[in-house]
């Protein structure tokens, strides 16, 4: 697979996440023909709410074949499903609970006892799924923070330095609370990462990240370099409006 960061600029929220739907369909389509499934790593976050929704619809749950469709996340907070801050709930209500996807092909984070136990519990259900292939997204989604995190990995979090482990706990002290994230190691293997960013507070860190501005330390986002895979930049005008 040839490698590259190329991105798209459409009018409004509505488009962008549009636009991500579309891109989804189409990747979706061309996975299933080449290898019989669809192994995807979901956002949490309002920004791909309007996306899951239009998945969910009729317009584009019909040419998904969703009994090959496989859904992880790439960060959970780590409270209850039922809880508000979900990532698992939001995605539920506004795109699984629409459509016919099999309970065996969802693996949402497992939220018991501490956060590194259930981080590790995680990351065992990641590799058996996978068996003895290569842990590799199809379509990875992630979004970005106004000061350039993605997932959870946030700026000075010993997340970043990971080597080993492909999702771990972090405690994010602006949040004071604990969350569970796919570290880069996993991200950067993805075959396909899809920033959909949108919103006029997102423009400055976006010039960073994409004009490539040396910041020391360099920003998470700024870290996500697929190894054998690319990157796609869904942006709205807000969000690319200093670019």
């Amino acid at each position: 697979m040839k490698t590259g960061v190329s991105k798209q600029i459409w009018k409004d929220a509505e488009a962008a996440s549009i636009a991500a739907a579309y891109f989804f369909v189409t990747e979706c389509q061309r996975c299933i023909a080449e290898k019989g499934k669809f192994v995807v790593a979901l956002s949490g976050g309002n920004t791909p709410k309007r996306l899951f929704q239009l998945l969910g619809g009729t317009e584009f749950s019909r040419n998904i074949n969703w009994q090959k469709v496989f859904i992880f996340w790439s960060d959970e907070r780590f409270v209850p499903d039922t809880d508000e801050d979900s990532n698992y709930r939001m995605a539920k209500e506004n795109l699984l609970d629409h459509i016919s996807i099999p309970a065996k092909n969802i693996f949402n984070t497992p939220i018991t006892g501490t956060a590194k136990a259930s981080a590790a519990k995680y990351e065992m259900s990641l590799r058996k799924f996978f068996k003895k292939e290569r842990v590799v997204f199809d379509h990875l989604l992630l979004g970005i923070g106004d000061d350039g995190h993605t997932a959870s990995l946030f700026p000075g979090t010993d997340i970043l330095t990971e080597k080993k482990k492909l999702i771990k706990e972090v405690w994010v002290e602006q949040k004071k609370a604990w969350r569970i994230s796919f570290t880069l190691l996993l991200i950067n293997r993805a075959s396909q990462v899809v920033f959909l960013v949108t919103g006029k507070e997102k423009a400055a860190v976006i010039v960073s990240v994409l004009n490539r501005k040396k910041i020391k330390p360099a920003l998470p986002s700024q870290l996500v370099k697929p190894v054998n895979g690319k990157v796609c930049w869904i942006l709205d005008d807000e969000a690319a409006g200093s670019l």
